[in-house]
């Protein structure tokens, strides 16, 4: 009995407590669960897959394709080294003195000169005194006279009138 009375208090202090004025608490609700059926999961995952498989595939395909290519601009690339190589050791060979000779002798008919002829020029006055002491005493006196007798005109006729003279330098005298 003892037991019973201890209950039948318990739930008097419940019902006590519990007043009908308050409005009662809302309950969260629980957010539902979206459920795939396990054959669509399965058909997605597949097509994922599937997906990712092909794009790889495809992926190596064109390395492959990439590195086929690149080895044939190399191949490309060493040709085109080696024909300049070529065109440059042709290129040395026609400039070489040898064959501009053969050709200059072949298709020109040039031939080596046989003597070689030098005009020195110098000046007139030194000259004539160098020929004057290197000339025997049997030379005329007159030849002698005569080319300084040259010298003298032209160098008195020189300033007075300027279209005359020697040429030095780019300047008249």
């Amino acid at each position: 009995m003892v037991l019973a009375t201890k209950r039948q208090e318990a739930w008097e202090e419940v019902w006590a407590d519990v007043s009908y004025t308050q409005e009662p608490v809302p309950v969260p609700r629980r957010r539902r669960r979206l459920r795939l059926h396990p054959m669509i999961l399965l058909s997605i995952m597949a097509v994922l897959v599937v997906t990712l498989t092909v794009i790889g595939i495809s992926q190596k395909v064109k390395v492959i394709e990439l590195e086929y290519s690149l080895q044939s601009l190399e191949a490309q690339l060493e040709e085109v080294r080696r024909e300049g190589q070529q065109l440059q050791l042709k290129v040395e060979q026609l400039q070489s003195l040898t064959h501009i000779e053969q050709i200059a002798r072949s298709r020109l008919g040039m031939v080596e000169p046989q003597e070689a002829e030098v005009l020195v020029l110098v000046d007139w006055d030194s000259w004539s005194d160098t020929q004057l002491a290197a000339e025997p005493e049997s030379s005329s006196t007159l030849v002698r006279g005569g080319k300084r007798l040259w010298t003298a005109l032209v160098n008195w006729l020189g300033p007075r009138f300027p279209g005359t003279g020697a040429a030095e330098a780019g300047l008249l005298r």
